[in-house]
Formats: C-alpha cells, sequence, structure tokens
C-alpha cells in the first residue's frame, strides 16, 4: 500500500464523518432557529467542529492531490480534479465564512440563521462536489 493509496481511502473515509457532522449541525441550527432556542454550548461545539472537519478533509484531498500521479487518478475515471478542488474550496470558504459571521451575531436567532445558511451553501457544494468526482452527475 503506498502513499496515494492511504490517503485516498483516508479522504474518502473522513467524507462520511464530514456528511454526518454538517447534517447534524444543520438539523440542530435549523431546529434552533425554527424554535427559538437559546445559543448553547453544543452550538457552538457543532459550528466548530463543520468547517473544522471540512477543512482537514480538503486539506487531506489537496495533499492526495500533490502526491499521487495524474495516472493515478486517471486509472479511478474520476472527472476533472481541477473543478472537484474549486468545488470544495469554495465549500470550505462558505462553512468559514457562515461560522465566523454567526459567532459575531448579536442576537441567538441571527446566530443560527448565519451558520445555517453558511453551512447550507457548503454542504450543498460538497454534495455538488462528490456528486461530480463519483460520477453521480
Amino acid at each position: 500500500m503506498n502513499l496515494s493509496t492511504i490517503l485516498f481511502e483516508a479522504h474518502s473515509g473522513l467524507r462520511y464523518l464530514v456528511i454526518l457532522v454538517l447534517v447534524l449541525a444543520l438539523l440542530k441550527l435549523l431546529i434552533g432557529l425554527v424554535g427559538g432556542q437559546r445559543w448553547s454550548r453544543l452550538d457552538h461545539n457543532l459550528g466548530v467542529a463543520t468547517p473544522l472537519l471540512i477543512t482537514i478533509q480538503w486539506l487531506l484531498g489537496i495533499v492526495l492531490w500533490a502526491v499521487a500521479p495524474a495516472a493515478w487518478f486517471l486509472n479511478r475515471g474520476s472527472v476533472n480534479f481541477a473543478e472537484h478542488a474549486g468545488t470544495m474550496t469554495l465549500a470550505v470558504a462558505a462553512a468559514h465564512i457562515g461560522w465566523s459571521r454567526a459567532k459575531r451575531s448579536a442576537t441567538d436567532g441571527a446566530k443560527f440563521r448565519t451558520a445555517f445558511i453558511g453551512f447550507l451553501i457548503a454542504g450543498l457544494l460538497v454534495a455538488l462536489g462528490v456528486a461530480r468526482i463519483t460520477g453521480v452527475m
């Protein structure tokens, strides 16, 4: 097993944790927003974990892209990697911007709304990037 394979397996496996935390964060933020709840420690922890995990996933992908030879990717029958990297970079930016703006919001409702919008955009971009790289779209 070479470094490219190890990085690929780590990148492929971590996506499930990223998706799980992203879905949990979105559900909790939506419940908080619709229910008029107070901002809690759980909301804060999910807000920290979501962009952090997306960023770690993105970094694994960038290292994989830098380390693996181009032929290694082509043998997997995948689409344009620049497109995938660009989409995921936008997802990282959306998650970080959403969380950064939510932390500075004055009210609990604004925190829930801002984080939800940022994480929703990030989630849609992640879904698009994964769908394109796996050949679903």
